[in-house]
C-alpha cells in the first residue's frame, strides 16, 4: 500500500467515469483536494446514465444532478465534459460500453431505448457537439475518437477511472477503451498515469464496501469472498498494492450529514434509490483507492 496526496505539485488531473455518481464515489476527495490546492482538474462522463429510460428525461436530470454534486465539492460547470452515450444495462451482455468495445464494425449504430446518438442538456451540450456542431452516432469509432479528442485537449497528467476487474460492463468496458486510446496517444508523446478504482467487486454490491460498525477506510473484497474465491476477486490487481489517498477534513470524522462527500453525493437524487442507498454511501470513508497502471508507461520505456 502506498499513500499518496494531492498537493500544487501534483500534477493535473482528470476523473473519467462511465455514469453520474461515479464520480463523487471514487474521488470526491481527490477532486476537493485538487480544487483546494489549486490543481487543474476535468472530470469527464462517458454516459448519460439514463437505463430504463425511454426519452432521455432520467439522462439528462442525472447530467445536472453530477453539476450541482460537484458545485458542492467546488467544480464549476466550465471543467465538466459530457460524452453524452448511453447506458443500457449492468451485466456484460446487457451493458453499452462493453458491448461497444468489443464491436467488430466501427461503425455499427448501437442504440439505446433513448436514440441512436449523443445528447446533452439544452443548456450544455456534449462533447461531440460543442467539437463537431452535431451529436454522435453510438458507434465504437464515434466513441473510441471522441474519447482521444478529449485526451489530447487536455492532456490529464493523472486520469482516474474505473477498472477492468469491475463487474459493471460499462465500467469494465471504460477502462478497455481508456487503455487502447492511451496507447495511441503515446505516438503523439502524451503519456499520463492511469489510475483505475472499483465500485462493483466481486465480493457483491451488498458485501463491498463494509458499512456495518462504521468503518472509515476500505476492507479488502477479499474478505468478503472466502479462501476459495480470493484470488478471483480483484483479478489482476493486488489488494497490497493499491493506492490510497487521503480524503479533506471536510469528510474526515464526519456525520453524514456534516460529511461534504455526503452532501456532493446526495444532489444524485435518482441514484439513490432505497435498495441502492446503503451501497453509495458505503463509499463515505477517509480514504479513496485505486490502483495504477504501468503496463503501457513500462513497455513504453523499454523501447
Amino acid at each position: 500500500m502506498e499513500v499518496r496526496e494531492i498537493t500544487e505539485e501534483f500534477g493535473s488531473i482528470m476523473v473519467l467515469v462511465p455514469h453520474e455518481d461515479d464520480e463523487i464515489l471514487m474521488c470526491a476527495g481527490i477532486m476537493e483536494n485538487a480544487v483546494k490546492h489549486g490543481v487543474e482538474l476535468t472530470v469527464v462522463v462517458a454516459t448519460n446514465g439514463d437505463y430504463g429510460s425511454r426519452d432521455g428525461a432520467d439522462g439528462r436530470a442525472r447530467l445536472r444532478e453530477t453539476l450541482e454534486g460537484l458545485k458542492v465539492l467546488g467544480v464549476p460547470e466550465e471543467q465538466v465534459v459530457f460524452l453524452g452515450y448511453a447506458d443500457t444495462g449492468m451485466p456484460e451482455e446487457d451493458s453499452f460500453l462493453f458491448g461497444l468495445y468489443h464491436e467488430k464494425d466501427g461503425e455499427k449504430v448501437h442504440p439505446s431505448h433513448c436514440g441512436t446518438s449523443t445528447y446533452g442538456l439544452p443548456e450544455k451540450a456534449e462533447f461531440h457537439m460543442e467539437n463537431y456542431g452535431e451529436h454522435g452516432l453510438y458507434t465504437r469509432n464515434g466513441f473510441r475518437g471522441d474519447l482521444k479528442e478529449v485526451f489530447m485537449k487536455f492532456r490529464p497528467a493523472h486520469i482516474f477511472t474505473t477498472s477492468e476487474e469491475d463487474t459493471h460492463g460499462d465500467h469494465s468496458g471504460l477502462f478497455f477503451f481508456a487503455k487502447d486510446v492511451l496507447e495511441e496517444c503515446k505516438g503523439e508523446k502524451y503519456l499520463p498515469k492511469l489510475y483505475c478504482g472499483i465500485v462493483h467487486s466481486r465480493a457483491g454490491d451488498g458485501n463491498w464496501p463494509k458499512r456495518e460498525g462504521g468503518m472509515t477506510v476500505f476492507d479488502s473484497p477479499e474478505l468478503w469472498a472466502g479462501r476459495r474465491e480470493k484470488d478471483k476477486v480483484l483479478g489482476k490487481l493486488k489488494w497490497e498494492d493499491r493506492v490510497v489517498f487521503p480524503v479533506p477534513d471536510s469528510m474526515k470524522g464526519k456525520r453524514l450529514e456534516e460529511n461534504k462527500k455526503a452532501e456532493a453525493l446526495a444532489k444524485h437524487v435518482t441514484a439513490l434509490k432505497p435498495d441502492a442507498s446503503d451501497f453509495l454511501y458505503a463509499f463515505i470513508k477517509e480514504e479513496e483507492i485505486f490502483w495504477e497502471i504501468e503496463e503501457a508507461r513500462k513497455s513504453d520505456e523499454r523501447k
